[in-house]
Formats: C-alpha cells, sequence, structure tokens
C-alpha cells in the first residue's frame, strides 16, 4: 500500500534538472528579495522627490507590505494546491518585476504605494508554490535541502540590495550620468527601480519555459479525484491530527518577531548609542547580516545532510529547538554589548541562529502535510508570521522606547527586551513541538524499507 505521508519521489526529473529547478526558485526568491528591500536605499531620494515623512516611508516597507504580503498569501495558496504551480510562479515573478519597475514612474506616495502593493501581493505565491514543488520531487531526508537552498535566497538578496542597490545609485548620482537623465526627465531612483524590476520578466519567461510541473504526490480520493480539501480538513490536519503544529506555528512567529525587530531597529540603535554615521553602519551591518545569515542556512542543511526519511520531522524541529536555545543570548547581548563592533559580531549570530531556523521552517509541513494541503498550510504560517511578527515586533520596540526616554540607550535597551522575550518564547514552543511530534511507526518504517 503506498503510503500518503512519506510519498516516492517524481521519477520523471532527473537528477540534473532537481537541482536546475531549486537553482531557478532560488534565483526567484533572491530577486523578490531585491525588489522588496532596495527601497531601503532609496528612502532620502524618495523623500526629497515626492516629499514623503518618514511615517510614509514607514509604511511602504513595513506593515501596509507584509499586510498585503501576507493577506494575498491566504488568497493564492488554493491555486498552488489545485493548478500549475510551475505557470502559477512565472506569473507571479511577471507581476512583481513589472509593479518594482512601475515604482519608477511613481508621482505622488499614493502611486508609490500601489505599485508597492502589487510586488508584495505577488510575491506572496512563490514560497508555497516552490516549496510544494520541492516535496513532490525529494524524498523527505532531501527536502530540507532543496528548501535550505531555497532559503538562501532573502539572505543574497538583502544583500544584493543594500550593497548592490546602493552602488547603482551612486553611479547613477555621477555628473555625468546624472546629467543624461536629468536630459530624459529622470531621476536615479527611477533608474534603480527600472533596473532591479524589468530583468524579472526574462526570469519568468524562464521558469515558464524551462521547468516541467512535476507530478503530485498523494492518493485520489474516493471520486478518483485529486482536488483540494476544503480549508476546515487543513485546519483539522494542522491543529488535530497533528499536536506539533501549533506550537511549531507560534514558535516561528516567535522568532520572525526578533527578526523583524532587528531589521527595523537595529542599524539605528548602534547609530545611536555609539555616534556612526548611516554609512558606516550599513557598510558594517550589511556583510554581518548577509554573511551570518546565508552562514545558518548552509549550517542548517549540513545538518540535516544524513537524517533518515524515517527520522527527519523529528530531527528538524530539535536542530531548529538548539538553534532558538542558542539565540537567548545572543539577543540579549546583542543590543548590549559595550563596543559597535562587538554589538555588530553578535547582530551576526543572531542572524546566524535565526536562519538556521527559518531555513528549517517549511520543512515539518512539507513533511507531515498531505500534498493538497501543503500550500494553504505554508501560507498560513506566512500570513501568522507576516501579520502578526511584523506588526508587533518593530512597534513593541519604539514603544518600550518612548516610555524609557533614554535618547542614547533606550532603544538598545527595548531591543534586548523584546529580542530576548521573542527568543526565549521561540525557544520554549520548539521544545514543546519537538515533544509532541510523531515518532516513527512500525508499519511506516516496514513501508519505507520496501
Amino acid at each position: 500500500m503506498p503510503n500518503n505521508r512519506y510519498p516516492s519521489p517524481d521519477a520523471s526529473h532527473s537528477a540534473f534538472s532537481h537541482a536546475y529547478i531549486v537553482g531557478m526558485f532560488f534565483l526567484c526568491f533572491a530577486f523578490s528579495y531585491i525588489d522588496r528591500q532596495v527601497v531601503s536605499i532609496l528612502v532620502q531620494p524618495l523623500k526629497a522627490s515626492l516629499s514623503l515623512s518618514d511615517t510614509q516611508i514607514g509604511l511602504l516597507q513595513g506593515i501596509t507590505f507584509t499586510m498585503c504580503y501576507a493577506t494575498a498569501g491566504v488568497f493564492v495558496a488554493r491555486l498552488v494546491d489545485r493548478s500549475n504551480r510551475v505557470l502559477l510562479s512565472a506569473a507571479c515573478v511577471a507581476i512583481w518585476a513589472i509593479s518594482t519597475a512601475m515604482c519608477g514612474t511613481a508621482t505622488t506616495f499614493w502611486e508609490l504605494l500601489m505599485w508597492r502593493a502589487g510586488t508584495a501581493i505577488a510575491e506572496a505565491a512563490l514560497s508555497p508554490a516552490a516549496l510544494s514543488i520541492f516535496s513532490d520531487l525529494f524524498p523527505p531526508r532531501k527536502v530540507a535541502r532543496a528548501s535550505g537552498a531555497f532559503m538562501l535566497g532573502p539572505y543574497a538578496g538583502g544583500g544584493v540590495a543594500l550593497l548592490g542597490g546602493g552602488a547603482l545609485l551612486g553611479w547613477m548620482e555621477q555628473p555625468a550620468m546624472a546629467a543624461w537623465l536629468s536630459a530624459h526627465d529622470l531621476r536615479p531612483w527611477q533608474m534603480v527601480f527600472f533596473t532591479v524590476g524589468l530583468p524579472g520578466i526574462g526570469l519568468a519567461a524562464l521558469v515558464a519555459l524551462t521547468i516541467r510541473e512535476p507530478r503530485r504526490q498523494g492518493v485520489l480520493d474516493a471520486a478518483g479525484t485529486c482536488d483540494a480539501p476544503p480549508l476546515r480538513e487543513v485546519l483539522k490536519e494542522l491543529f488535530v491530527r497533528n499536536r506539533f503544529c501549533l506550537p511549531y506555528f507560534f514558535g516561528y512567529v516567535a522568532l520572525i518577531l526578533l527578526f523583524y525587530s532587528h531589521a527595523a531597529w537595529f542599524p539605528t540603535m548602534v547609530i545611536r548609542r555609539f555616534g556612526l554615521s548611516a554609512s558606516e553602519v550599513g557598510k558594517l551591518a550589511g556583510p554581518m547580516y548577509m554573511l551570518g545569515g546565508m552562514a545558518g542556512v548552509i549550517a542548517a542543511t549540513l545538518l540535516v545532510g544524513k537524517v533518515t526519511d524515517l527520522g527527519a520531522l523529528r530531527k528538524v524541529l530539535r536542530i531548529a529547538a538548539c538553534a532558538a536555545t542558542a539565540l537567548v543570548p545572543a539577543a540579549c547581548l546583542a543590543p548590549l554589548a559595550p563596543t559597535a563592533m562587538l554589538a555588530l559580531l553578535m547582530y551576526g549570530v543572531c542572524a546566524f541562529a535565526a536562519s538556521v531556523v527559518m531555513a528549517l521552517a517549511p520543512v515539518p509541513l512539507q513533511i507531515a502535510i498531505p500534498n493538497r494541503m501543503r500550500g494553504r498550510a505554508i501560507a498560513m504560517l506566512v500570513f501568522l508570521t507576516n501579520a502578526i511578527s511584523g506588526g508587533v515586533g518593530p512597534f513593541a520596540v519604539g514603544w518600550i522606547n518612548e516610555r524609557l526616554a533614554d535618547p542614547q540607550h533606550g532603544l538598545a535597551t527595548a531591543l534586548a527586551i523584546v529580542g530576548t522575550v521573542a527568543a526565549a518564547s521561540s525557544c520554549l514552543l520548539y521544545w514543546i513541538a519537538t515533544r509532541n511530534s510523531p515518532r516513527p511507526e512500525p508499519d511506516i518504517k516496514a513501508a519505507i524499507g520496501t
């Protein structure tokens, strides 16, 4: 009898095509973060050109983007479970590429907000679609490797957005180039949006033309079809049949709350506390974030490299719990370090530990949840992390800082409080999830052995 929980991988794709598919989706994910984070290095020219306030800039980068991303993910997830995931991904890459490029045509805040919302909504489908595809291409022991490679995308893309985007903006502002742009009624920030957005159209075409939709794993229902079950069945599968899911979901929410808090406030904290310029902090914090994060993803992939299909779920949760445990002291010490270099070094340690958990985050759902529920399960996780973590984390840090009323050290204390509580909560919940995860059953073991 076929095993629904540990299906056989799709043998119609070769090992080379498997690697190509993972590589292409990694590239798409990296481009999504380039398009998403490029605004962070365009803040000053955008404010000057469009007369934007800091509050409006915060809306563009914060809760407006994350809520569009999270909400769209819930609605698009059903398409992931019942349609051609490759074509869906390609269409979304093209839409967010066009939306990013169109940001360069904005003349008001509301136009820019509309195009940024388009970028967020289109990006929401990529992760559920790609991770669902990996589950059909690989057995459980290899799903973590493929997902880990895919999860390098945010760190590679974020690093390119900060370092490459800044260099591109500087080149566009050189006298000769600035004169040419002025003659054509263009500004440097507009060209940056065009440059990072338009290549995504070619990437979308490559995905659509060179990747074949893999055969979905699973069994047919009583009617002989393989349609996606209703949402109530997805919720029952997640939170009734799989007792590890509830603490696992909220353990990840707590971890991402720390991630968003650091992304929003850590560079500012270093500037205020140690009197460094924004450019100095950017040159140091950017590489720390990228290298620490990518190292963590690679470490997570290596740690699960020798796991068997039978023990994959429990081992993945245990590794994530250990990383969340290591994050607790790092989250406390990073904002309170006595020197800027030590603070930034601990910031890199936080990025490393957090990225281990983030790299493994989708794997339990890829392993434990049936195929036709997987897209919505992953989208639900994405929704919770963006809706709760993206809104609560940065706000809590700012609120505590204002109550402390200490211009030099208040922000560091607030970051330490929020970060430590979030990391400790994540640690506790991940250990509970590990304890609640199912132990291998003899019949499953026998089925895998055959």
